[in-house]
């Protein structure tokens, strides 16, 4: 035996991927087609591409010129202009949003109107943290880092609230909520990471308790699996994210006890795939997924 094969007991889709994943079979079985899908549905190559052999048109942005068909927003959400537009179109729209993004972009819409100044927690280029811009009439501070939220800037005798993009780590929001509180002691804290992200995260902690090596199966592109890897690598983890296991580089095969996760947006399949891969190989699985 080259070692244990420890397996997270929380991985993989969540209810918001699976809910959009299923949308858009659904619309692949029924129709009307063309079907096409604004953005990445979720941010996964091997889903993605599933859907491109199927027929499934991927674009990033609205073409006036279609008609007819149908068309679906990913699971990151759209702006409020998009979606108006999409409904002046002769389409079949369907919403795929996640319901905790469209929960952000309704908290962050009621906070506006209630006087707050929205503070965003999350990267500027994310298609989620991009839907809730397009949400609000004045443009909110975004924090991506310490430096930001040391640099915020809070104006006299206005109202702050701050919202989180629903992929990140809990323990990294925690430091920047601090530094905000500490800065504007006012500042009302709505969070925003989703239940599942965290129960991942969690998830992985306890994998880098059992051993020190730990694979991500999931996108480069997607921010929970990136998240899932740097939690690995804050416990002391040697840690690797790979979108299928035949990235997985000769280096990692020597002998010693291995953790294996995946991100909220890859299809168990390619979990499976790596750990049948590992077993075949001599790695011992603590338990099967």
């Amino acid at each position: 035996m080259r070692g244990n094969l420890f397996i997270a007991e929380i991985r993989g889709f969540c209810s918001g991927v699976e809910r959009a994943v299923r949308l858009v079979e659904h619309a692949v079985e029924e129709g009307p087609f063309p079907v096409r899908v604004l953005h990445e549905i979720v941010h996964n190559e091997s889903v993605v591409d599933e859907f491109r052999k199927k027929g499934v048109l991927f674009a990033e942005d609205l073409n006036p010129a279609w008609e007819g068909g149908t068309l679906i927003f990913s699971a990151h959400g759209v702006t409020e202009e998009v979606e108006r537009c999409a409904h002046s179109m002769n389409l079949n729209l369907i919403d795929a949003t996640c319901p905790l993004v469209k929960g952000i972009h309704k908290k962050a819409a009621e906070l506006e109107r209630e006087g707050y100044r929205i503070l965003l927690i999350g990267k500027r280029t994310h298609r989620e943290i991009e839907g809730v811009i397009g949400r609000l009439r004045r443009a909110p501070q975004v924090i991506e880092s310490r430096a930001d939220a040391e640099n915020a800037v809070f104006e006299k005798d206005a109202k702050y609230a701050c919202l989180t993009q629903t992929t990140l780590s809990v323990d990294d929001c925690a430091g920047l909520f601090q530094i905000l509180r500490d800065r504007f002691p006012e500042i009302r804290i709505c969070g925003g990471i989703c239940n599942a992200t965290t129960a991942r995260q969690t998830a992985v902690k306890k994998l880098a308790g059992r051993c020190r090596r730990i694979i991500v199966i999931g996108s480069g592109k997607s921010s929970n699996s990136r998240k899932l890897r740097e939690v690995a690598e804050s416990c002391g983890a040697e840690a690797i994210l790979i979108s299928s296991i035949e990235e997985l580089p000769d280096s990692w095969l020597r002998d010693g006890d291995i953790g294996i996760t995946s991100g909220a947006s890859a299809p168990e399949y390619l979990l499976r795939e790596a750990v049948e891969k590992l077993i075949s190989l001599g790695w011992s699985p603590d338990g099967r997924p």
